[in-house]
């Protein structure tokens, strides 16, 4: 693994990727209902901090943190010592919990409030692994596509700064069509998850990755009892 890469924690992917991700970068996770993105994204962090000794953080637009405690716990995944060491940390950044909290915290914008948490829990516990849950929530916060634009490109370049983090943003696709969160992050990353004559299919596709020579096929993974895993060596078609 070169110095300047970031293994990612779920089998099979970095073989994908060059070996692992970029330092100081941020991935866009892309998929619809039901394709693993959550999964995804606890297992890079609980792996992260587990096998690698990166900390990481949660950042919650959607579910409560209990909730997503509940789907680790899941897969056998004990998050309660992670968070005691400092090594987890779950920010609840709900817009139902800013309008709880804003009277008080006297904060101007959502936006800023969530940077801000965002910001303060990373320097808490030395964050190499951050994930923001969704991107769909954070874009209902704006009156306009503009807007929300120009939040989203704030925030990208803001977690670029972060020394030696990766991040990723999360993001429920519904259509197949090419969306402006993708060319705004480093890399894109699609969880597939697709009918096909039999049942359903998983499939994971690395749209693009910065600086990096990854594959271009669409290959096959499992979600099974120990999270997800990927067939690096196996491609689909399914298109």
């Amino acid at each position: 693994m070169g110095a300047d890469r970031v293994p990612s924690g779920i089998p099979g992917l970095d073989e994908l990727i060059g070996k692992g991700f970029p330092k100081q970068t941020v991935t866009l996770i892309s998929g619809g209902p039901g394709s693993g993105k959550t999964i995804f994204a606890l297992q890079m962090l609980i792996t992260g901090a587990e096998r690698y000794n990166e900390p990481g953080i949660y950042a919650t637009m959607t579910e409560t943190p209990e909730e997503l405690r509940k789907d680790a716990a899941s897969f056998g995944w004990n998050l309660e010592e992670l968070e005691k060491k400092g090594e987890i940390l779950f920010l609840d950044v709900r817009p139902s919990r800013f309008l709880e909290l804003r009277s008080y915290e006297r904060a101007e914008t959502f936006f800023s409030w969530l940077w801000n948490n965002i910001r303060k829990g990373a320097n808490e516990i030395g964050a190499k692994r951050i994930v923001i849950d969704s991107l769909n929530v954070l874009s209902t916060q704006f009156q306009d596509e503009y807007q929300a634009r120009q939040a989203i490109t704030s925030l990208v370049e803001a977690l670029k700064k972060l020394p030696d983090c990766i991040s990723f943003l999360l993001f429920e696709q519904i259509a197949m069509e090419r969306t402006m969160e993708e060319f705004l992050t480093s890399g894109v990353i699609i969880l597939h998850y697709v009918p096909i004559k039999n049942g359903m299919m998983r499939a994971i596709q690395v749209l693009k990755m910065r600086r990096t020579a990854h594959s271009e096929n669409f290959h096959p993974f499992e979600i099974g009892p120990k999270g997800i895993k990927i067939n690096p060596k196996e491609t689909v078609v399914f298109f």
